[in-house]
């Protein structure tokens, strides 16, 4: 079985650990490759080569600007050409259905290459010549080595969203994918190798969080870390990194609130909500996975629900009819399952439901039934805590104002959607509702280049657009006397 290596400097390599971790296949349990597991003295040697790719001179310093954007485009070229390959890798190591991984995964890659491509030559500072001779200019410079600690679960286009605004601001990334799926992460460094990235610009270390994150989050020549993940995770690196000043974006966790007021177009916010709670087996960080639905018309959604979920195509990931396929590892299968009994005990019911799928095939996979749990009730654990299954809670409300009360009752304020046919309420419950993104009238979708910001538990920085970009570079001033002269403040300097 041959086993998955690392980049670093330019070069593929193994881990003198000489220890590997197995990739398993969630669908049916069994071992597909094997990966090399990095220690922290590979993570010293990736980023003492991402510093020296950094170094006054160097081959990745002295490339222009237009030079960096060619290698992001043909990067993405590269991307693209591998997409089967990627989308069956993806979805074999991580269990995302192949309609998911193929025709979302890799473009979103391949595009946020693309897009920060564009970008370069939108780092631009300001100038004043108001003070007499003296001119003042500002330019933005790049930070220096950001380390990006990818999640499993949209392993792909959090990578390269992480990789490619720091690239495109000319700083060395140093990649730190999920253990549970790094096949598709590593294949995508195939194509930077052949795009032409110079050595120690773009690293990648395999291994586990304990060891590689914490020492990437640590380590004093890391300047910033990009990192999509658990709040609790999220807090873990702030403080592993606390003896060394950082910068930080991170995406964490949420709970994100899915509002149906009885005037909504009913069948549309059905098929919504679904697709926010459904979509890749709820392993989505901004899954609509708390329903807040008005009173008069909760018993018809319910019932609509009742008819469609159980016709949610569940089969094995790589057919590209399957809808619906199995959690990531058998341990998250177990936590899920977890938090369905924790739902019940703490009162709720089971609307849909709520087991294990261990018929035929399913049985040698990680697979749990869409669920539905209702009667829920604001202290519940299910309700505060982010499960990242495909669990959804179900509570009613009686007017607006409870409806934004109940979407900020968590700790979380990651996303959220409103449906209602009244424009002014939906940009009232936008506005009230604590979260980075909003939707009204639609779910999961959005227009490129524009940024986000999380909100409280859910993460810190910007994230997308120019925003975006600019997190990734340091902005500094230079004042350029136009005719030199003393100060004149000493006596006897005359």
């Amino acid at each position: 079985m041959d086993c998955i290596a690392m980049y670093i400097d330019g070069q593929w390599v193994e881990s003198d650990s000489g220890n590997v971790t197995d990739i398993v296949n969630p669908a049916n349990g069994r071992v597909i490759a094997q990966a090399t597991r990095g220690t922290a003295a590979d993570v010293d040697n990736a980023v003492a080569a991402a510093k020296r790719a950094f170094a006054p001179g160097s081959a990745w310093r002295t490339l222009t600007a237009d030079d960096r954007a060619a290698l992001m485009v043909k990067a993405a070229d590269l991307i693209e050409a591998r997409a089967e390959k990627l989308a069956v890798a993806e979805t074999n190591s991580m269990g995302r259905v192949y309609r998911e991984t193929r025709y979302d995964d890799v473009y979103a890659a391949s595009g946020a290459f693309r897009y920060y491509a564009s970008l370069v030559h939108e780092l631009q500072g300001k100038a004043s010549a108001e003070n007499g001779d003296m001119m003042t200019v500002t330019v933005r410079e790049p930070l220096g080595v950001c380390a990006v600690i990818a999640p499993w679960n949209y392993s792909m286009g959090t990578t390269a969203a992480g990789m490619a605004p720091a690239l495109a601001a000319g700083n060395p990334v140093v990649v730190k994918p999920s253990s549970l799926a790094p096949v598709a992460t590593a294949m995508m460094f195939e194509a930077l190798a052949e795009a032409g990235f110079p050595a120690g610009s773009v690293n990648l270390v395999l291994g586990s969080g304990g060891e590689v994150g914490s020492a990437l989050a640590a380590h004093p020549d890391v300047a910033k870390i990009t990192f999509t993940g658990g709040t609790e995770t999220g807090r873990d690196i702030i403080g592993r990194s606390a003896t060394s000043v950082k910068r930080y974006s991170m995406e964490l966790g949420g709970k994100s609130p899915f509002i149906m007021f009885d005037d909504a177009d009913l069948d549309v916010a059905v098929d919504r909500l679904m697709f926010g709670i459904f979509l890749s087996q709820g392993q989505v960080c901004i899954a609509g996975s708390r329903l807040l639905v008005q009173q008069g018309v909760a018993e018809r959604v319910l019932d609509m629900l009742k008819e469609r979920v159980p016709k949610i195509r569940i089969g094995m990931p790589l057919d590209p009819d399957t809808e619906f396929g199995p959690m990531v590892s058998k341990r998250h299968m177990e936590r899920v399952l977890d938090y369905i009994r924790l739902g019940v005990e703490e009162g709720a019911r089971i609307l849909i439901g709520g087991h294990r799928i261990a018929e035929g095939a399913f049985g040698e996979g990680y697979f749990v039934e869409p669920t539905v749990l209702v009667d829920c009730t604001q202290d519940m654990r299910v309700v505060q805590e982010e499960i990242f299954g495909p669990v959804l809670t179900v509570q009613t409300f009686a007017d607006e104002e409870e409806a934004i009360r109940l979407a900020n009752g968590t700790r979380y304020g990651l996303a959220g959607g409103v449906f209602t046919s009244d424009l002014g309420r939906a940009l009232r419950v936008c506005s009230g509702v604590n979260t980075g993104i909003m939707w009204a009238n639609a779910y999961l979708e959005d227009t490129a280049g524009m940024a986000v910001s999380p909100h409280r538990q859910s993460g810190m920085s910007v994230d997308g657009g120019l925003d975006g970009l600019l997190e990734y570079t340091v902005l500094k001033q230079i004042n350029l006397k136009m005719t030199p002269a003393k100060s004149g403040w000493f006596a006897g300097m005359e």
